[in-house]
């Protein structure tokens, strides 16, 4: 198994398309935490900075590249199917289950690195500012360590979730497509207009377990960490249960 998910790191390594994906969720970060300490106070920028909710809604820009993570989960399953390297992948490993396994433990590694460098970035931009503006902030409080910590989860999930859309769906443009379409639309007008629906979803599950301000009818961080679990182990299990039963070609 240690060999396999090597094996996956290193595909991961030489693809410059993850690498350009990396740098876009970091980047989104840093305009998420950015925007969200600029407009913070406003008549439509959430809570002033001096809240505890306030300090929230920063650190929650943590996940703010998550959807991109999604993206890399996918194409490192679903690109195997692009670029016709499924046949031979698992010829050279036959057990199928494995190798679905190291997918998604790659995937996992990539995703909690990047949520790790999304969280320092987050508060590379948000503890200076702050200061600048005299609000004290506790890292190791639940209004920051806690926040950071769900969207550190979230992101990772997030991951495994792709390779589990990706086996699903295996037109790796098509997944994409769909995945964005699910998580930027309708998970986003579940969430801000159908809060009964919308906290069971996905994307609200996530937003709860990245512990986003308080009074927008989520999940609490406890409820949504179990249900967005509850997803990634069942896309897993769905990925691996298509894998092995399908045809490769």
């Amino acid at each position: 198994m240690k060999d396999l998910i090597y094996a996956e790191l290193l595909k991961l390594r030489t693809t410059r398309m993850i690498y350009g994906l990396a740098l876009a969720a970091l980047a989104l970060v840093g305009i998420s935490a950015i925007s969200a300490i600029s407009v913070a106070g406003n008549s439509r920028g959430g809570p002033a900075l001096n809240t505890a909710a306030g300090i929230r809604n920063v650190m929650a820009a943590g996940s703010a590249g998550s959807t991109l993570v999604l993206v890399i989960g996918i194409l490192i399953m679903a690109g195997e199917f692009r670029h016709n390297t499924a046949t031979s992948t698992f010829l050279i490993s036959p057990h199928r289950g494995r190798v679905v396994a190291a997918k998604l433990a790659a995937s996992a590694l990539v995703g909690g690195a990047l949520a790790l460098l999304s969280s320092a970035l987050t508060l590379a931009v948000a503890l200076p500012w702050l200061a600048a503006k005299h609000i004290h902030v506790d890292i190791f409080s639940h209004n920051v360590g806690l926040v950071l910590l769900g969207g550190i989860a979230a992101t990772t999930i997030y991951a495994t979730v792709g390779v589990g859309v990706g086996s699903l769906i295996r037109n790796q443009m098509a997944a994409v497509i769909i995945a964005l379409a699910w998580v930027s639309i309708v998970d986003s007008l579940l969430v801000t207009f159908a809060h009964e629906i919308g906290k069971w979803t996905p994307g609200g599950a996530a937003g709860a377990l990245a512990n986003r301000v308080a009074g927008d009818g989520l999940l609490p961080m406890w409820g949504g960490a179990l249900l967005f679990v509850a997803y990634g182990v069942a896309f897993a299990a769905a990925g691996t249960r298509f894998t092995i039963r399908r045809d490769v070609s």
